[in-house]
Parts: C-alpha cells; structure tokens; sequence
C-alpha cells in the first residue's frame, strides 16, 4: 500500500510527459512543475507514514487530474487555482464526514454537491465563481445541520427568487427560525414538524409579495407620499372608519354572540349559516346590494334620509355600513368560539352566590372570553381597513386608503402607485402588528387582577 503514492506519482509524471510531447502542456510551465512537485512531497510523506493514506492518494489524484484537465477548462490562472483549492477543500471535508460519521451523512453532501453542479454549471451561463463559493458554503456549513439550512436557503434565494431575493432569504430565515426553535419538551411528532414545514410554506408565497412591494421602494418616496394633504386625508378616514365599524360591530356582535353560545332555539344553525353571507358574497355585489336598499333614492334609504337625515350613499356613513356588511362574520365568529369555550359552570356558580345574569355575563364570561373576542376585533377592524369593493359602489367619496390607491393606479399607472401601495401596507401592517400585541397582553392582565 505504501507503493501506491509512487505509483499515483509515475502515472501524473508519464502523463505529463506524453501530454507535453503532443504539445498539450508545456513542459516547463511553472504551475504544472508545481503540481509534479507537490505529488512528489505527499507520496514521500505517505511512504514514510505521515497523514492518512487514502486522504494522500485522493490528493494527489486531484491534483493530478487538474494538471491534465482543470487548469485547461479554467478561464483563467486566478480561477484555475481556486478551482483547486476548492477541489481539495471538497475532498477533505467529504472524506472527513465518511470516515468519522457514517456513509448516510456522507449522501446528503455528496446530493447536495451536485445539486449546486446542476445550479450553477449546467443550468446558469458564467456561474462557475458562484458555484466555487457556494461548494465553500457547504464545506463549511455541513456539519452543522442548522447552518446548513440556512447556507441552502440562501442559495435558493439568491438563485430560484431573483429579482426578490432579499426578500425570499428574509422570509425563509424566519420560518428556518421558527422551525429549529420547536421545544424538544413539548409535544413534538414528526408529522406536526412535517405539516409546519408545508404551513410555513403556503405562508412564504403569501408574505413573499408583501416584502417585496415594501423592501423594494425607495423610502424617500414613501415620505413624498405622506407629506401629500390627500394621502393623509385618506389614510386617517380609513383608521377612523375602520374603528368606528368595529365598535359598532362589538356593540351587536358581543352580546348576540354569547345568545346563541348559551341558549338552544330553532333556526340557530341557519342564523349562523346567514352570517357567513358576507364572506361568500363578492365584495362588488355587496356593495350594489347595500346601493339598492340604502341610497337616498330607495325606499328605505330615502326614509332615512327623510326622518332623520342619515345618507349612506357618498358619505362617512355609506363607508361604515360597507366596512360593518363585510367584516361582521369576523368579530362574530371569533366572539362565539370565544363564548363556547368558557364552560357554563362557572356562570352557574356565580348564579349561586347571588350573582345576577347580568354580572354573570359582565365579570365572568366576558373577561374568560376576552382575548378570543379582542382577536375578533382586530380581525374586523383589519378587514373594515381593507374594504375596496363594497365601498366603491356604496361611497367612493370621500376617499379612503384602499380607494385612494384605486384612483391613483388608474390615473397615473402602476409603477406611480407603487408606493402609495407600499405606504398603505406598512401602515396596515404597523398597526394591525400592535393590535395582535395588545390582544396577547390580555390573558396575563386578567390573570394579574385574579
């Protein structure tokens, strides 16, 4: 066995020799006497016992082979030698793992290895720099499963998510995150890690154009944006119409809400099944529905108008019945899963003690059902917010933020209202991030007063 350097050694110089004699080396080249050279040291070294035989052997095959071919295919000197270097770096990490792991972690470097081949040499023009520092990236990212992760999503950013890659690394980083911090003290079976890895990536697609419309503006146009009088004008109309439709929704829907979770009646199914209208209704028809019965021209809209004054049609009001149509299933679905929840014995103790139904509702049930109720009012208020369709018909004027981004696309194009676009969902996502925080102070400020 300590023959077999020599031998490697006889073979890279007879072809050397052969190779330079058909004029396909120079003979004298300093690169290629360097390489002979080097294959000369290691074979003495191995012969006298120092380093690892089959690590040697791989060296100096390597080395040899890039005399004959790598040097030739490499564009140039200064990629010829780190063609090499990467060449030898692969070599060892690879023997590395094969020799004190296993076989099955050697696979995933070895498929991993030619997968960033395909990427980067077969399927991109000019990428051989690329794929030399993503083989780098793997050599140093293998053993660490963690790291590894993250050097493949990178890669995958950078290469399958272009023009957004940014973006696409951001996101992936975040669920890679919340992946690797699952508790290994909770409940944790594989086909629960397996079905948040697919969830993660159903929500990649969805946040993916969000970022991108956002991380791709330039700020200075967003501050342009909100010095304009209308722009702001908008944006506070749609803050307090989407409030003020919510409280109204809260008023009605908190107390019909805990009815139908406490008492059992005839129709009940069905009058749950009516509320889910407005999420089945296209949000166009919506609007022409409400036009129908409450403009000032119809029977009940005109009524109204005549009795008391109220008109919907091209006014704040109008606005708010749209928001209240669409996002009442929101607030009322959340508020009776929330009710459902709060077990019935603890009203009927209170009862017992001398509590009325009322304060049984009002200190029992409704603070032990806060929190989902709160969700409720935050997911309507966030669809009262984005409401487009149904307040265009019923009163585009005076204008909100999701109208104003209408008009501006259709006066000025796409590319103008680009970051009115990305104004209204930094501003959407602001808020509806410190409304989700305000609900998840709620369980442990009543825990405190209990």
């Amino acid at each position: 066995m300590k023959k077999l350097p020599f031998l490697v050694f006889i073979l890279h110089l007879s072809g050397h020799i052969i190779l330079s004699l058909s004029n396909y080396l120079l003979p004298f080249e300093l690169f290629n006497l360097l390489l002979l050279t080097t294959n000369l040291i290691i074979a003495l070294l191995l012969f006298r016992g120092r380093g690892d035989l089959l690590l040697g052997l791989g060296f100096m095959m390597i080395l040899a082979a890039h005399g004959f071919i790598g040097q030739k295919i490499a564009p140039d000197a200064l990629t010829s030698g780190a063609i090499l270097m990467v060449n030898l770096l692969t070599l060892y990490v690879g023997y590395k793992i094969f020799s004190q792991r296993s076989f099955l972690h050697f696979i995933p470097f070895a498929a991993i290895y030619f997968l960033l081949f395909y990427i980067f040499i077969v399927t991109m023009k000019n990428a051989e720099a690329l794929f030399l520092l993503s083989i780098m990236g793997l050599c140093a990212t293998i053993r660490e499963p963690k790291l590894l992760a993250y050097f493949l999503a990178l890669v995958f950013s950078f290469t399958f998510c272009q023009p957004y890659a940014w973006e696409a690394a951001l996101v992936s980083f975040f669920f890679l995150k919340m992946m690797f911090s699952i508790r290994s003290g909770t409940f944790s079976s594989r086909i629960a890690i397996i079905f948040l890895g697919c969830g993660a990536g159903l929500v990649f697609l969805v946040l993916l154009p969000v970022l991108v419309i956002i991380m791709q503006e330039d700020p200075r146009n967003i501050i342009n944006i909100l010095k304009m009088a209308d722009i702001r004008q908008a944006i506070y109309l749609t803050l307090v119409t989407a409030t003020l439709s919510s409280i109204i929704l809260a008023l009605f829907c908190i107390p019909l809400a805990y009815a139908v979770s406490r008492l059992q009646f005839k129709g009940k199914n069905l009058l749950l099944s009516l509320i889910d209208i407005p999420i089945v209704i296209p949000q166009s028809a919506a609007g022409l529905a409400l036009l129908a019965v409450f403009s000032k021209q119809q029977i009940l809209g005109g009524a109204l108008f005549t009795i008391f004054g109220l008109r919907f049609d091209g006014t704040i009001l109008g606005i708010c019945l749209a928001q209240v149509f669409v996002a009442m299933p929101f607030l009322m679905k959340s508020a009776l899963a929330a009710f459902d929840s709060v077990h019935i014995v603890y009203e009927q103790a209170s009862r017992t003690l001398g509590a009325s139904s009322f304060s049984a509702f009002w200190r029992i049930a409704l603070p032990l059902a806060s929190r989902g109720i709160f969700i409720g009012f935050v997911l309507a208020w966030a669809r009262a917010a984005g409401e487009f369709g149904a307040v265009l018909f019923i009163a585009p004027y005076p204008v909100t933020a999701p109208i104003a981004v209408y008009n501006r696309f259709t006066s000025v194009g796409v590319i103008q209202a680009a970051p009115l676009v990305a104004t209204l969902l930094l501003f959407s996502l602001v808020m509806f991030f410190f409304l989700q925080l305000a609900s998840r102070m709620i369980p442990a400020a009543y825990q405190k007063e209990s």
